[in-house]
């Protein structure tokens, strides 16, 4: 169907326009009547053509923010300290940083014991990130991380 294509409010069947009820689940479409307004009399509809009330398409962005944020989720908590779901999210800077300190971390650690910490801290924080992502809904984790791009927490 096209750009201004109707669809059921309750099943998301495409309909076309005029029907007054859907095909598919047999949902009667609601017949409106503008308000009136100062020195205009109300516009009545005949009752022979009701206007049903249609919805648009179903938001299309919200499944691919499910699919991001379920991968994204499940990596930073099953390989966080390699910063995989920095990039799966599109955050190549802050993807590069874990990566970047495990692996600096790794090879530093035989001479400076104390930087062997920066693997687990990172691992705790992807932990934190992961379960923030897999808590949030589709519609805010698309809000905050896909259309604001927040990189941290």
């Amino acid at each position: 169907m096209s750009a201004d294509s109707l669809y059921c409010p309750k099943c998301a069947t495409p309909v076309a326009h005029g029907v007054p009820a859907c095909p598919s689940c047999g949902v009667p479409f609601v017949q409106q009547v503008a308000a009136p307004t100062e020195g205009h009399p109300a516009y009545q509809q005949s009752p022979y053509q009701p206007q049903p009330v249609y919805q648009q398409q179903p938001v299309s962005h919200l499944s691919e923010a499910n699919s991001k944020k379920m991968a994204a989720g499940l990596c930073a908590i099953l390989l966080g300290g390699l910063g995989v779901h920095k990039f799966i999210l599109g955050y190549q800077g802050a993807g590069w940083v874990y990566l970047g300190l495990l692996i600096g971390g790794v090879m530093t650690s035989c001479f400076f014991p104390f930087i062997v910490l920066s693997a687990p801290i990172m691992g705790i924080i992807s932990l934190i990130e992961g379960v923030i992502y897999l808590t949030k809904t589709d519609e805010e984790f698309y809000q905050i991380y896909m259309l604001n791009r927040r990189e941290w927490f």
